[in-house]
């Protein structure tokens, strides 16, 4: 939630990935796009048509 709201703009799963010191793989990335879609289906984040998260 930080890093989404903290960014100042849409981000994607790659760049909150990359805030949080993960590797840049598929296997690391994709557990991150799942939480952020988790917090956009609760209303928490919103996502747009690209993939992008941004703060409600």
């Amino acid at each position: 939630m930080e890093i989404v709201t903290g960014a100042g703009g849409p981000v994607m799963a790659k760049d909150v990935a990359r805030a949080l010191g993960r590797e840049l793989t598929p296997g690391k990335v994709e557990p991150v796009r799942g939480q952020l879609r988790k917090l956009a289906d609760r209303g928490w984040i919103s996502r747009t048509g690209a993939g992008r998260y941004l703060p409600r």
